[in-house]
């Protein structure tokens, strides 16, 4: 009997050092990938916690959703200080996706627990295709021989007049209300954290720049994570929280990741416009396969 106790606590703590050894140089990525274009936590974060880790899928859910939103306040914080943010349409964003989060919510409370296949592991090839993308991007962007690289940490003056915004973006500037809808809609049925999806519409639809649409992505993140977290966080059992390694694994996760969004953020605030292209398609693409690679790792153990 002794015997078999200390075999159990042995391979508690074998299990422990494991996940401590993944999520550690994982957290501090989607930190990184973070601070570039808003990457969400979800697909590396949701199958290790689900499958390896044996947390309830509400629990894992409403983790990674709070990894997103100390990774959003972070940016936050530093797209204001850079002035790399417009937060007057950062609210009113955020204020609107919060009615699609809450529907989100209440259709995936039938959806969630009938299809927990969904959440052992995601394909990232659309991902890869948006990191290639960006990469794409950066290579047109190549400056004239002889002229000075544009640096994109240029602090804002302030909002482009009404008039002039509306003449660059034209009908596209509507459109964002629909891409903010759908990002916000998947942030309550799917638990996912929506800042890249948030930052390709401001892009899209506003002509935002990079660091611009980043910061105000993440300004709209932080509101609809802390909101969605709250409303998952009153799903999750009570049964869930007697692990003793879920005590310390969240606020571990979450805190590595908020560093890894500040090292993140010094390197991308330091790039010209088109190396920012590269970084973001660089660290896009390798999340892409990286979540590939740990589905079908996932498929072949479980």
């Amino acid at each position: 009997m002794k015997y078999d106790e200390n075999n159990k606590a042995k391979k508690r703590k074998n299990t422990i050092l494991l996940l401590t050894l993944i999520l550690v140089p994982l957290s501090l990525f989607i930190g990184i990938a973070a601070s570039a274009i808003g990457f969400t936590a979800w697909p590396l974060i949701v199958p290790v916690l689900f499958i390896l880790c044996g947390f309830d899928l509400y629990l894992t859910l409403f983790s990674s959703l709070l990894v997103d939103c100390g990774n959003a306040l972070v940016m936050t914080v530093i797209a204001t200080k850079h002035g790399q943010i417009n937060i007057r349409r950062g609210l009113l964003l955020a204020f609107f996706a919060l009615v699609w989060i809450a529907g989100g919510i209440f259709l995936g409370k039938t959806f969630i627990p009938g299809n927990q296949e969904f959440f052992k592991g995601s394909a990232g090839i659309i991902t890869v295709i948006i990191g290639i993308l960006f990469i794409i991007k950066g290579i047109k962007n190549k400056p004239p021989r002889g002229s000075k690289p544009k640096s994109i940490n240029e602090p804002l003056t302030g909002d482009s007049p009404v008039d002039v915004v509306k003449k660059k973006v034209g009908f596209r500037r509507f459109l964002i209300y629909a891409g903010v809808a759908l990002m916000a809609f998947q942030i309550g049925f799917f638990g996912i954290g929506g800042g890249m999806g948030y930052a390709i519409s401001l892009m899209l639809f506003l002509s935002y720049p990079v660091l611009k649409a980043t910061g105000t992505a993440m300004l709209i993140t932080f509101c609809s994570t802390l909101f969605a977290a709250c409303w998952f966080f009153f799903l999750i059992p009570e049964s869930a929280f007697l692990q003793l390694h879920v005590q310390w694994l969240i606020p571990m996760m979450v805190g590595l990741s908020m560093f890894g969004t500040i090292i993140g953020a010094e390197i991308t605030y330091s790039l010209t416009e088109r190396q920012i292209n590269f970084l973001i398609g660089s660290v896009v693409v390798f999340a892409g396969v990286l979540a590939t690679a740990q589905k079908l790792i996932i498929q072949m153990i479980y």
